[in-house]
């Protein structure tokens, strides 16, 4: 080879090797053979081709060209091997030339080995993809920027139940059609879709409902390629059984509502109903224990706690209700534990010294032991405990009344007895309602339902109560209550009714209008007022309506307004007589069955002046009554 040819040979960037038509060996190669496969150019000089060329393509051309083809190729892929014995991926081409008579194969070579491990590296890319793509329990759309269908996983056709047609198909128009047969409302389907195709950046999801009652939720967001988007890729999810669970506890929570609002309807009912006879009964029983004297006046007082322990039997079963209801609400404040115990042992004593019972408390220091609790309810709570110790205790018992610290955040009010005690078989039945152990060995009144109540109302704060009992020797029950930190601890006494200032004299004349639609509750009110309150008069009505409208015509001093009447409910007409001008700034006393707090001041922040509580006391309806009355009448 001439000087200025080898030259020209080296200096080209391609791997170049000649190779004899006859012999199949090596007779010249150019520098970049040693780059490419680690050879010096003379090492390689003398060899067989096929010492580098390995591939089985390769061997079968140059197996050709012994049997006398020989063609040229242009731009075949093959492998050779380097030195060090690794395989390279090559693309080549192959001339037949005429070198001074004789007939040589030129290959113009070059390494691909990089570009083959992208391709590979980009095919294992892809076939991850797919799987993954056909894994995924989600139907997926790949579109064009325009819209037609690129892609989409089996489970798109299963979900849309595509035909063999559409597999493979790239016409969008097609496939959107056969989605849209299937849709409850294709329009807003169409449109949404539209709407994301014409927005390339934009990601969106909307819920469809197929006609055959599946749900699928869908949404889209953009494929992109460094940041440019090249498409769209829509995924579909199934949520039919998820729409039917939702549509299901909707259902439970609507039933649930309605069996609340049922619940909450019964109790101000029942309220209602169970003391407005009572209201009757109490009532007389109490104009004849005025009146009356000796025997007769003896029979009166019975009548009187007979229908005053109905009242408290009637009190215990609502609360209990209210609470199984979930309807009772607690206001928890710092409650002092000294305070609550000085009380509630003042409004036993009575009780405990009829019997000889003894009650020991230990001396405590104010505003140390407090608890968080409900002040009223508590006292309700320790009250029931200590009537207990001492309606089951024996006579000369005694009646200790201690508090300990449970633990590092609690502390436990204890009530310890020297009574009959309770069987250990009974214990663990003894906070479910209507329970009474006690009158085997006792004549106790009570319905078995305050100590049901009493652990019902200290778990809602955050509490507990326990006992302790032996037998013939006496029982201890604990109120074990969270710790609470000073904040001038609300005094445990019971809500008493708002009453007006400036009582009426004697002598002065008013008249009252009595919006009652039980007759006898009207008859005992007319009675009182005839005994105790002659100079006023009464006047009343059956009906809400009635009532209204009577009010207009006379202009009364006074209402009162039962707020159960059979034409509506009390705010209803309070709402109508404040609506009419003759009756807007007359004082309007609210009388009811239901004596929840919650009611209660429901009711008087509504604007009523006073709230009296069905069975009525005398004293406390005549003292509401009188201060009601505008000063004028003074």
């Amino acid at each position: 080879m001439n000087p200025l040819a080898e030259l020209l040979l080296n200096a080209c960037a391609e791997t170049v090797i000649a190779v004899d038509a006859e012999t199949l060996t090596i007779v010249s190669a150019n520098k970049q053979v040693e780059n490419m496969l680690g050879y010096a150019v003379n090492d390689l000089i003398g060899r067989p081709i096929a010492d580098i060329e390995v591939g089985l393509q390769d061997m079968f051309f140059w197996e050709e060209v012994k049997n006398g083809t020989r063609q040229e190729r242009h731009a075949v892929e093959g492998e050779y091997r380097h030195r060090s014995g690794n395989l390279i991926a090559v693309q080549k081409t192959v001339r037949l030339v005429d070198m001074q008579g004789k007939q040589v194969f030129v290959l113009s070579v070059h390494d691909i080995t990089a570009t083959k491990q992208m391709e590979d590296e980009t095919a294992r890319t892809a076939s991850l993809l797919a799987a993954t793509l056909e894994s995924t329990m989600d139907g997926i759309l790949v579109t064009g920027l325009s819209g037609g269908v690129r892609h989409f996983n089996h489970r798109f056709a299963e979900m849309w139940r595509l035909p063999m047609a559409l597999f493979g198909e790239e016409d969008e128009p097609r496939v959107l059609k056969h989605l849209l047969h299937q849709l409850a409302d294709p329009t807003h389907f169409r449109e949404w879709f539209e709407n994301m195709l014409s927005r390339p950046q934009a990601e969106g999801s909307i819920e469809c409902r197929l006609l055959d009652g599946r749900v699928y939720s869908l949404s889209s967001k953009p494929q992109r390629l460094r940041e440019r988007p090249i498409g769209r890729v829509f995924s579909f999810h199934d949520i039919t059984s998820l729409k039917a669970t939702e549509a299901q506890l909707i259902a439970a929570r609507d039933a649930a509502q309605a069996a609340s609002r049922a619940k909450s309807e019964f109790l101000s009912h029942m309220s209602h109903e169970l003391r407005t006879p009572l209201n009757a009964i109490l009532g007389f029983g109490k104009v004849l224990e005025d009146e009356l004297e000796g025997p007769p006046h003896t029979i009166a007082e019975h009548i009187g706690k007979a229908g005053k322990h109905l009242l408290d039997l009637i009190n215990e079963v609502l609360d209990l209700a209210s609470i199984e209801a979930g309807k009772m609400r607690i206001q928890p404040t710092a409650v002092d534990l000294a305070s609550l115990i000085e009380d509630c042992a003042s409004l036993v004593e009575p009780l405990a010294r009829s019997r000889q019972i003894s009650l020991h408390v230990t001396p405590l220091e104010h505003n140390r032991f407090l608890v968080r609790a409900d002040a009223r309810r508590l006292k309700q709570m320790a009250l029931n405990l200590l009537s207990n110790a001492i309606k089951y205790n024996r006579d000369n018992g005694r009646v200790d009344i201690t508090v300990t610290a449970q633990g590092d955040n609690n502390w436990r009010l204890n009530v310890i007895d020297t009574g009959i005690g309770i069987d250990e078989s009974d214990l663990s039945r003894l906070f479910l309602p209507f329970n009474r152990f006690g009158e085997r060995q006792l004549e106790a009144e009570g319905a078995g339902i305050g100590l049901a109540f009493t652990r019902k109302l200290a778990r809602l704060m955050d509490g507990n109560v326990g006992v302790e009992s032996q037998v013939g020797i006496g029982s201890r029950f604990w109120i074990d209550l969270p710790c609470a930190q000073f904040e001038h601890a609300a005094e445990p006494v019971m809500q008493k009714t708002p009453l007006l200032a400036g009582a009426v004299s004697p002598g002065k004349s008013a008249t009252l209008l009595y919006i009652e639609d039980d007759p006898l509750s009207q008859k005992l009110l007319s009675t009182v007022l005839s005994r105790k309150r002659p100079f006023y008069r009464i006047l009343t009505a059956d009906s809400g309506n009635d009532g209204v409208a009577l009010a207009r015509e006379t202009r009364p001093d006074v209402i009162l307004l039962d707020q159960q009447l059979p034409d509506g409910m009390g705010a209803d007409f309070f709402q109508a007589l404040k609506n009419q001008p003759e009756t807007q700034n007359t004082p309007v006393i609210a009388l009811s069955g239901n004596a929840q707090p919650e009611e209660v001041r429901t009711v008087l922040e509504s604007g009523y002046v006073a709230y009296l509580v069905k069975p009525l006391q005398i004293d406390t309806a005549l003292t509401a009554i009188d201060n009601a009355i505008p000063e004028k009448k003074s």
